[in-house]
């Protein structure tokens, strides 16, 4: 092809017809110029092609990532659940006759159940490196784009609530100790059986107190309340925005 364009051009010069050969000239620097564009083109689509599949796997990836979250959600309700069951009883115990045994009860389910919440944190590891390269916006299914992005704002905004929900019941609690309505030393894992007793008497007396019995059960109703809280922010989750996005590694 190329021997063909330089005999052209040699017979153009040797015919001396300077206008033919800028004519010439042009043609063959616009031909030139398609090839470049032509390359580009081509270069430019296989590069697309080569981002939309590396941007395919990484959304096959994140919905892993949402199907792992799920799972993990549905077990956190399910432990929320069983708690607030497990506060229940200690209402029950509490406006109930307290002998030693229901106390012994009262204080074991009181310290699983205090202030022992469960919640989750996502794995936005792969959606965080899609936003920050710019990559998750050229995402072509914008209803899947749409409910991926507000399946995690819902995820970080439900839990930024529940940290601020939590705050005032830490206090609540210091406060009860602190001010000897419950003695630490009877409300932990281990008690000796010496302590025990000790803890059964302080508590019957407690029972005697409207203020403090009041305190207590105030304190179980909000520990109630917050794992209610918890579990209707994650069901909703789970029930409103988790579905149709999970892929099952």
């Amino acid at each position: 092809m190329l021997t063909f364009f330089r005999r052209i051009r040699k017979s153009v010069i040797t015919n001396g017809s300077a206008k033919k050969y800028i004519l010439y000239a042009i043609g063959e620097i616009i031909l030139v110029v398609i090839g470049i564009l032509i390359a580009i083109t081509l270069n430019n689509n296989n590069q697309n092609k080569v981002a939309k599949r590396e941007r395919d796997v990484k959304v096959i990836k994140m919905r892993h990532d949402i199907y792992n979250d799920s799972i993990g959600i549905a077990q956190i309700v399910k432990y929320n659940i069983d708690n607030g069951f497990k506060i229940d009883s200690l209402l029950l115990q509490l406006n109930g006759e307290m002998s030693f045994k229901n106390y012994e009860q009262f204080v074991k389910r009181f310290v699983e159940s205090n202030m022992n919440f469960r919640t989750s944190i996502p794995d936005q590891g792969v959606y965080n490196e899609l936003i920050n390269s710019g990559n998750f916006s050229n995402i072509e299914d914008q209803d899947l784009k749409e409910r991926i992005s507000m399946f995690y704002m819902l995820y970080n905004h439900f839990n930024n609530l529940i940290d601020r929900f939590l705050d005032p019941l830490l206090i609540t609690e210091k406060s009860i100790f602190s001010q000897g309505i419950l003695a630490h030393k009877y409300f932990i894992p281990e008690v000796s059986n010496e302590n025990m007793q000790s803890g059964y008497v302080e508590f019957k007396a407690l029972l005697n107190n409207p203020l403090h019995r009041n305190i207590i059960e105030n304190h179980l109703y909000e520990l109630k309340d917050m794992h209610g809280q918890i579990i209707y922010f994650y069901e909703t989750i789970l029930n409103q925005f988790v579905r149709g996005l999970p892929l099952k590694p």
